[in-house]
């Protein structure tokens, strides 16, 4: 170790040595029953993640932790109490008791927190350290996966994102030779990780990850290397998994043979031992330090079990964060505007406005969308604010996720609402969540191109807004009027939760009108009445809200009959009172949409609005959606599939004859 780097040689054994102590003290207290969930020891990984973590600074650059990465959090500058009361899950626990024992972090500090699906956390790093250094903040990232987690599609698609744009990523592997109980033979057939690095056309580089110093020293020249030379890096760090994977896990499946000459190599003993005979430490002044540290790790355990313990009553349960007001933007007008046009402008408005909002898509730059919604604007604001990606729906996702935790607000397109499957765990599982376990916004929109009409099939047809409908934290909208096509997209932009924005595209082109904006954004939520009716209310949206209009006035003309058509246009957080307000006046109620009709948002807002108003019902409400097969391709086929004006008419007449 260099001369001038010893001076971190304790600071990096100190925080070791207490991640050692607490995390013993943590599986005590597991076994007690006192800490609940998954406890994991980070034994045999302290010196890769305390060396790593060290060449880092935590107030530019941004990280991931993962389960045995205790130690870092306290090379963060996170206080052994903080750590406890997590896990303890005591009022001052960071998450108020709502993630689990390693998913926690400080986004604002740079830290993200880490999710179960490995991989999804890497591309969090990419997009945050972009968005970092486009505020001008000169950061790097590190993003940190085991030996198992480089099998996942995120992890390739992480390191080629970052590769392609230029951004300073260190992807670290933490190889400890275990995948819970899976041997690396069995993971992969390479011997070394990092030799993947040419296939991405970056740096690669194995490295001996027991002993801090070594790890310390490496990291810091790449670190350094990197921020000059904004290039990503894979670096696998190897060391051995000295527990089990979690503290229920005895690891009868290591061969003990093997264990005991890692052991030899423990990441303390080796640092240890570099204390006493290379800074001239005395080995009975370091054990009184040892004693002290052993102490502050008793008190601070024992500080955060005498906090009182967290209560259902206290916690704020609350998905949505409350948005910030929003801007005062530019007043403009369109005349005989497409939705296509409409949404162009609003990207358009909303860039102008804002250096904080930037795309992200496939094919989005010069060609300008599948649908040309972003024609001209990678020519206006080039390619650092129009981000062509990469096919790699969970990666750019998750890349849109980092970069709105760090305070930009992108607007992510799929080509098809069919392709954002890919990136489910991206969409539902970390963005939905990430307010109600973090406290921290996460303002991101997700434009989502679906629905049937255009002879495109099933795997570029699929309206998919039940299939989200169903993760708590996401916020749904779904225009029919060009003006909403504009207007709701400003309000999803600079709503601060994740926002995903449904485009019937059958409407693209086949619907006009005038668009004027006074420079007030809305605030997302409300629905509307968009024909007032008395004795049947039809609930619609996107292409059949037209196909419900049209047999309204055709119920009209044929049969003298009145009725109302409500547009929910946000269909979560959903307006139930406007549609309990209609329905109680007509006493009657149809819904239809063009996605399936099992396991429906269609059923679901029936079942919503029932306990309001079953009393005052004249008719069992019906819903009139799609059957649920997959989507044909031959317009004949397709035409009989979807829901149509003719379709909705019989089922206001079946309601009318009840």
């Amino acid at each position: 170790m260099p001369d001038r780097h010893r001076p971190k040689l304790l600071a990096m054994y100190e925080s070791m040595y207490k991640a050692r102590h607490g995390e013993a003290r943590l599986i005590e207290l597991y076994r007690q029953g006192i800490v609940k969930g998954t406890v994991t020891s980070g034994e045999g990984n302290e010196a890769t993640i305390v060396g790593a973590a060290s060449a880092l600074d935590p107030e530019t650059d941004v990280c991931n932790f993962m389960q045995r990465d205790f130690a870092g959090y306290l090379v963060w500058g996170v206080s052994l109490y903080h750590l406890f009361s997590h896990y303890i899950a005591n009022r001052d626990s960071s998450t108020e008791g709502k993630d689990g024992n390693v998913h926690h972090g400080m986004p604002s500090r740079g830290l993200l927190p880490m999710v179960s699906h490995l991989g999804a956390m890497l591309p969090n790093v990419v997009g945050a350290v972009y968005a970092r250094r486009r505020n001008g903040t000169p950061s790097v990232g590190m993003a940190i996966i085991g030996d198992g987690g480089t099998s996942t599609g995120d992890f390739h698609e992480s390191i080629n994102i970052a590769s392609v744009l230029d951004i300073p990523v260190l992807f670290l592997i933490e190889n400890n030779q275990w995948a819970y109980s899976t041997p690396n033979k069995y993971q992969f057939r390479c011997d070394d990780l990092s030799t993947r690095a040419a296939g991405y056309g970056i740096e690669g580089e194995r490295i001996d990850g027991t002993d801090v110093a070594a790890v310390y020293d490496r990291v810091t020249e790449i670190v350094e290397t990197m921020r000059s030379r904004l290039a990503p890096f894979l670096l696998q760090v190897d060391s051995y998994r000295l527990a089990g994977h979690v503290a229920y896990d005895t690891a009868d499946y290591v061969p003990k043979e093997e264990l005991v000459e890692w052991r030899k190599r423990d990441p303390l003993v080796v640092a240890r031992r570099r204390l006493t005979t290379e800074t001239g430490i005395a080995d009975a002044d370091l054990v009184a330090l040892e004693a002290r540290w052993e102490e502050e790790v008793s008190k601070e355990a024992n500080r955060a079990l005498d906090r009182e313990r967290i209560s259902p009553s206290t916690v704020g349960w609350d998905t949505y964060s409350v948005s910030s007001e929003t801007p005062r933007l530019p007043e403009t007008t369109l005349s005989d505007a497409t939705p296509v046009q409409a949404i162009n402008r609003a990207l358009d408005l909303a860039m102008e406005s804002d250096p904080s909002v930037f795309l992200i898509g496939e094919d989005i730059g010069a060609f300008g969308g599948p649908f040309k919604t972003t024609k001209g604007l990678f020519e206006k604001y080039g390619r650092e604010r129009v981000v062509d990606m990469p096919l790699a729906e969970s990666g750019f996702t998750g890349f849109a996720l980092g970069a709105a935790v760090m305070g930009m607000r992108p607007v992510v397109e799929m080509q098809f609402s069919d392709f954002s499957t890919d990136a489910v765990t991206q969409i539902g599982v970390n963005a939905g969540t990430f307010f109600f376990r973090t406290g921290h916004t996460a303002p991101l929109t997700i434009r989502m191109p679906g629905g049937g009409g255009l002879s495109y099939g099933p795997f570029h047809s699929e309206d998919l807004e039940g299939l989200f409908g169903t993760f708590p934290g996401l916020k749904i909208v779904y225009p029919s009027f060009v003006d909403d096509f504009f207007s709701l997209l400003l309000a999803s932009i600079y709503d601060d939760n994740p926002v995903l924005f449904f485009e019937c595209k059958y409407l693209h082109r086949r619907i006009k009108a005038d668009v004027s904006f006074d420079g007030t954004v809305p605030a997302l939520a409300g629905a509307r009445v968009v024909r007032e009716g008395s004795d049947v209310t039809v609930c619609a949206y996107g292409a059949m809200l037209h196909e419900a209009l049209a047999a309204a006035g055709a119920a009209e003309r044929a049969m003298g009959v009145s009725v109302e058509v409500v547009d929910p246009r946000v269909l979560k957080p959903f307006d139930t009172r406007t549609l309990v307000r209609s329905v109680s006046k007509t006493h009657r109620l149809l819904v239809v949409h063009e996605a399936w009709q099992a396991c429906g948002v269609g059923a679901w807002i029936i079942s919503s609005i029932l306990q309001e108003v079953f009393f005052e019902l004249d008719a069992p409400p019906l819903l009139y959606a799609a059957p649920d097969t997959p989507i044909p391709f031959a317009p004949e086929l397709e035409a009989v599939y979807r829901p149509d004006r003719s379709g909705v008419l019989e089922k206001i007449k079946q309601l009318l004859t009840y």
